[in-house]
């Protein structure tokens, strides 16, 4: 017999904290690094009828597990049917003898490793001395951004923007009531933008929502949003300005923001800055000075989702949490 240790969402939240997710997913990208993870390629459906996606990413870490997610992201559940966007379920299995150890809730994990990832971005990247963050989408992943951005950089202003203005005020109501610093309303995405030291952008756009004519110099941008072929947040003059650093090169070439000014001739594959394992690794620098304009292009890595994954287990294991299935 062979024992499945189950859990939810609500198992997920009571075992992790933002700050042990931002260092699970600081460990992944050390890991990717380090060549001790292996990704296999993204396989992703487009259910056009439903405006929908249906996305699986796997891989393992050695000294962890082998793993894979399975994501849906339909844009318009929160509109229509007032369900999340986004669902995900991650599957862990033992790296040496392939047997299944969990099933784990992903949408939790999926939506703070994320943020998390982001966060990593911000400590390396980021001015140190960052406290107004624009936002442009109001969804999960706008809140995740700024949750796991709050453990890095002393926020004072958030200041977010939605395409559909009601979304943005509950952001606005919600937020408020877990931060002490300032959260408003952008009327408009140049709002958003200008003045912000940090921008995030976490979209589904398949167009330009920021232009370059609204970027300072000094800023970091996380671009969250663009995670599949077609996708695109960021205004594409906007890319060679900056210093360019991703999660997974091949992945961000085919699906991230930088794939349309690579497509445009506007960026080289080979002008990328650095993936952010080597940053981290301390192989390349981040930040080197107040001026520069720094790029984080994130499509997300399955080493993410394993690492947090993996951490969650070990302490449901501890806490005797979840719920325990037998099969043969």
């Amino acid at each position: 017999m062979v024992d499945i240790l189950i859990l939810s969402a609500l198992d997920v939240k009571k075992l992790l904290t933002m700050r042990d997710i931002i260092e699970a997913v600081e460990e992944a990208f050390r890991a990717y690094g380090k060549g001790t993870s292996k990704l296999a390629p993204v396989i992703n459906t487009i259910i056009e009828k439903y405006d929908g996606e249906h996305e699986i990413k796997s891989g393992y870490v050695e000294d962890y597990c082998v793993g894979a997610k399975i994501v849906t992201y339909y844009k318009n559940n929160r509109l229509r049917y007032d369900l999340p966007n986004l669902w995900g379920v991650i599957v862990l299995n033992d790296l040496k003898d392939g047997r299944p150890l969990a099933i784990i809730d992903g949408t939790y994990i999926t939506a703070s490793r994320t943020g998390a990832a982001g966060a990593v971005a911000a400590k390396y990247l980021a001015r140190k001395d960052s406290k107004i963050v624009g936002v442009i989408g109001a969804g999960t992943q706008g809140r995740y951004q700024i949750s796991a951005l709050n453990e890095i950089l002393k926020i004072e202003t958030v200041k977010v923007y939605d395409n559909v203005s009601r979304l943005a005020g509950s952001y606005v109501e919600e937020m408020s009531s877990q931060f002490n610093f300032k959260i408003e309303q952008a009327q408009t995405p140049e709002q958003a933008v200008r003045g912000s030291d940090v921008i995030i952008t976490a979209t589904p756009s398949t167009k330009p929502i920021i232009l370059n004519d609204w970027i300072k110099e000094g800023v970091h941008i996380n671009a969250i949003g663009a995670d599949a072929p077609g996708k695109q947040e960021l205004d594409e003059a906007i890319i060679p300005r900056a210093k360019v650093v991703v999660d997974n090169l091949t992945q961000c070439v085919e699906r991230g923001e930088i794939q349309t000014a690579i497509r445009r001739g506007l960026l080289k594959k080979e002008e990328v800055y650095s993936e952010l394992s080597d940053i981290v690794l301390a192989r390349r620098q981040g930040r080197t000075n107040m001026k520069e304009i720094t790029l984080f292009d994130a499509t997300g890595m399955a080493v993410q989702d394993i690492t947090t994954a993996y951490t969650v287990l070990q302490l449901a294991k501890k806490k005797r949490l979840g719920v325990t299935i037998s099969i043969v």
